[in-house]
């Protein structure tokens, strides 16, 4: 009989100790379709100098980071709703930034040429920007606010153009 209930209550557990092993802890969080806000934190600090420019040259902006490889369906799926992005939130300044993780910048660009996207690409082969950001899956995208300050994270493919997952972004980036 305990070993029925235990099983019960491990199955019942262990979708939440995922969810949480995943998305974090924290108990400010609020999730809206794979959209985990947080409360509002430094964002990573690295040597990388692409990256550091691409945050100057968007100050009191705010950003979409995200994690992607051309050998990534998820990633490629979802890339066109992102490029989207900035126009569906016009008003906001939106800039969304990639990162190709893992991959090789001929694929990366192939990727994005016949998608016929234009996002901005920073390539990270050695996977030291991802690691950093904390993407162990991809997917995985960060959110920005108008001081760069971490405000939501996303593990996996978003629907980026769902009203929900919307107004929660015009929330966060006034």
């Amino acid at each position: 009989m305990w070993a029925t209930l235990r099983g019960a209550a491990m199955g019942a557990l262990l979708p939440s100790l995922l969810s949480h092993a995943l998305l974090g802890t924290a108990s400010a969080a609020e999730s809206v379709a794979g959209l985990v806000t947080e409360a509002p934190a430094a964002a990573p600090v690295g040597d990388d100098v692409r990256l550091a420019q691409q945050l100057a040259r968007h100050a009191g902006q705010p950003l979409v980071i995200n994690f992607w490889a051309s050998w990534c369906e998820p990633c490629r799926d979802e890339m066109p709703a992102l490029a989207r992005l900035p126009a569906k939130l016009a008003g906001t300044g939106l800039v969304v930034l990639t990162v190709a993780v893992a991959d090789r910048e001929a694929d990366a660009a192939l990727f994005m040429q016949r998608a016929q996207l234009t996002l901005p690409v920073l390539h990270d082969r050695d996977q030291r920007l991802s690691r950093l950001w904390g993407a162990r899956l991809l997917p995985y995208t960060v959110i920005l606010d108008r001081q760069h300050r971490v405000v939501a994270r996303a593990q996996g493919v978003i629907e980026w153009e769902d009203d929900a997952v919307l107004e929660r972004l015009r929330r966060l980036l006034k």
